[in-house]
């Protein structure tokens, strides 16, 4: 589900890229961009070093990318449902 989640969170920031977002800890105020960025790195970096958080990180990556894909497949369709 975590996935999933981060399909739409990536979704978001595409779709979305200057609409502001808070965190909650620390309450930062950012860019839906920044924030995707952010993530995705940390993510990546999590994956690569081999965190043992029994966090997937690559799931989560994953499901960036084919919330990415999917969009990029709806915008040329011309078939975004939201």
């Amino acid at each position: 589900a975590s996935g999933a989640v981060m399909g739409v969170v990536m979704s978001f920031g595409v779709l979305h890229p200057n609409a502001m977002v808070m965190l909650m800890f620390p309450p930062i105020p950012m860019k839906a961009k920044w924030f995707v960025v952010i993530f995705l790195v940390i993510e990546f970096s999590a994956g690569v070093v081999g965190v043992s958080d029994s966090v997937a990180h690559f799931a989560h990556l994953g499901g960036m990318l084919w919330g990415w894909l999917l969009l990029r497949y709806w915008k040329k369709t011309h078939q975004i449902y939201y």
